[in-house]
């Protein structure tokens, strides 16, 4: 008697194991139940799963109910066999004669069953077919059927496999969690659900533990992590492994407070530190949930995981333990995806294109440089602003093919201009991207030999953080001031350069950030910074360019202050090359009569 408890509770604990109980349904099981009722021409064949106290159906063709009382199975004598059992009578078979079943619903009269057996040898329950009449069932018949059952068999191994389950925590993974979304969206068409999304360590605190410890102790967390999920949430959901340190749950949906609540409450069972092996190492957890609501439709099952994942960086504030999908936010971040992917197109077809902001030369009065700034003129969407794509551009390899045609369209324009009889430098924006590629040098000297420009008559801006990075940022920086092009510090005063650092910067030209220009008209401390700025960086050998310069006042008193070079809508907009031209030549010749 302890045996066969012994025996039946091995049995439990392996049907268990598969983690198919309760699951919605699938398609590939229900192919071989509705192949079944076509083969032998009866109108019921399921997929049951006989349970401590119940029949499950995987899969069910002609019946109704989701399950039945294992008292009443005509499975629990199946499992018991390794063979097909056969009922051709259940009227007349005193096992089954007074059984709910066959005097009820469904009328069950004639029933064939082949068990469904693990490598293992425990048997889950059955493949069968029932009819409401007698029939016979041969020999040839019952090796059909157990054929239909090693199919299923493939099918349970299949999802019990490394190919549905995670190795390292034992949980099912993100292509179990896309199955299942499917077979909901079979079972309740149309209905309503919630994916959370638990991410135990930021994307940026991943890659650090990854790189101190290895993986085996993240695995370990996220295993503990999926164990303490699994207990707390019971049977009402399955917790699935996604990828790594992240675990999912499809819920059932709520009003807002209550699935704050619960969202809060799941982070509350996290409190306590997590295992990490046997190393006995803390890892810095920051833990969130990311909260999507979805419809039980293909297409919206099919992408709640991207919008789950999409909230939980919707938050800039890192504080934030429970992130709601907001799409408009989404909507935004994937409008810019899809600008960014179509940059290779758009140099293509020539929807890029430069224009010319003059820079006014105190010295000489006159215009000595211009900048060139890039502009996008998309066909669907019309001028896209340089804030909406550049910072984009500067995240991917795409900034390397965008340099370079501005590198050309510029240096091609002032040539062109030179010989029309306007010489004039020009100043064009590097990512730091740009700077740290081996080839940028060469690629910089093989453009002044093909337009026949000298390298003296290029300016290159950079961000702060490009001048002052060491490196391959910084040895690109060097190697063109080696050619002989000038390099100016853009946006300077606003990021975190100090005055210490002026002593060894690898750059000319410190331009003044607008946000510093603009006040200096009325605000008497902002001109006094702009001054103690002019003169230290005189005093160090730095020319200065101020830009932002919108009224007389303000040029006036950057003249005043000895301010070398100053740009802005004051003097001029950006404008096309043409009218760039004329402008330029007209003032010059203004002031300098050839």
């Amino acid at each position: 008697m302890n045996s066969s408890l012994s025996a039946e509770h091995r049995r439990l604990a392996a049907l268990r194991a598969t983690g198919l109980l309760d699951t919605p349904p699938s398609e590939e099981f229900d192919r071989i139940t509705r192949l079944a009722c076509q083969v032998f021409g009866v109108p019921i064949a399921l997929v049951s799963f006989v349970d401590a106290d119940r029949q499950w159906f995987k899969s069910r063709v002609g019946l109704q109910v989701p399950e039945t009382c294992r008292e009443d199975a005509f499975c629990d004598h199946t499992i018991r066999t390794t063979d097909v059992m056969v009922v051709e009578d259940a009227l007349a078979d005193p096992r089954f004669a007074r059984n709910p079943l066959v005097l009820g619903a469904p009328h069950i009269r004639f029933y064939a069953g082949a068990p469904l057996v693990l490598r293992g040898g425990h048997s889950l329950g059955s493949l069968c077919l029932i009819d409401t009449e007698p029939r016979t069932f041969d020999t040839a018949q019952q090796r059909q059927l157990e054929d239909l059952a090693a199919m299923v068999m493939a099918q349970i191994d299949l999802q019990c496999s490394n190919a549905r389950v995670d190795e390292s925590t034992l949980l099912p993974n993100r292509a179990q969690l896309l199955h299942d979304l499917v077979g909901l969206c079979r079972t309740d068409p149309g209905g309503g659900r919630v994916l959370a999304l638990l991410e135990l360590l930021p994307h940026d605190g991943l890659m650090d533990a990854v790189r101190a410890v290895g993986m085996q102790p993240i695995e370990q967390l996220t295993y503990e992590a999926g164990q303490r999920l699994a207990q707390f949430v019971g049977t009402g959901s399955r917790v699935y492994h996604t990828s790594i340190a992240r675990l999912a749950l499809v819920l059932q949906p709520d009003h807002a407070p209550a699935l704050e609540a619960f969202a809060h409450q799941l982070l509350g069972t996290f409190a306590a530190p997590l295992s990490t092996g046997h190393s006995g190492m803390v890892i810095n957890q920051r833990r969130r949930v990311g909260l999507a609501h979805f419809q039980l439709e293909a297409a919206d099952a099919v992408d709640v995981l991207r919008r789950a994942n999409a909230a939980l960086y919707q938050y800039p504030a890192p504080d934030t333990a429970v992130c709601h999908y907001d799409a408009t936010v989404d909507a935004g971040y994937r409008r810019s995806y899809e600008l960014l992917a179509s940059v290779p197109r758009a140099l293509m077809a020539g929807e890029f294109r430069l224009v010319y902001q003059p820079q006014f030369e105190r010295a000489t009065t006159r215009y000595t440089c211009v900048e060139a700034l890039l502009r996008w003129d998309h066909p669907q969407r019309g001028p896209i602003p340089p804030g909406d794509f550049i910072p984009l551009l500067e995240k991917t390899t795409y900034i390397h093919a965008v340099t370079q045609w501005v590198l050309d369209t510029a240096l091609a324009q002032i040539r062109a201009w030179e010989d029309a009889g306007l010489v004039v430098d020009v100043a064009i924006n590097v990512s730091p991207r740009n700077l740290e590629q081996p080839d940028f040098t060469d690629s910089l000297r093989d453009a002044f030999a093909r337009h026949r420009i000298a390298p003296s008559r290029l300016e290159i801006e950079c961000t702060e953080n490009a001048v002052l990075t060491e490196g391959p940022t910084l040895q690109g920086i060097n190697a063109a001031r080696a050619l002989g092009v000038r390099v100016a510090l853009d946006d300077f005063g606003t990021g975190y350069c100090n005055f210490g650092c002026l002593y060894g910067l690898s750059a000319e030209v410190l331009k003044l950030d607008q946000a510093l220009i603009r006040p200096i008209g009325s605000d008497a401390r902002a001109l006094d910074v702009v001054r103690g700025m002019v003169q230290l960086g005189h005093t160090l050998g730095y020319r200065l360019l101020a830009e932002g310069v919108e009224t007389a006042e303000v040029f006036d008193q950057l003249m005043l202050l000895g301010c070398d070079q100053v740009q802005g809508y004051y003097l001029s907009r950006p404008l096309p090359p043409a009218e760039a031209f004329e402008f330029v030549r007209r003032w010059n010749r203004l002031v300098m009569p050839e």
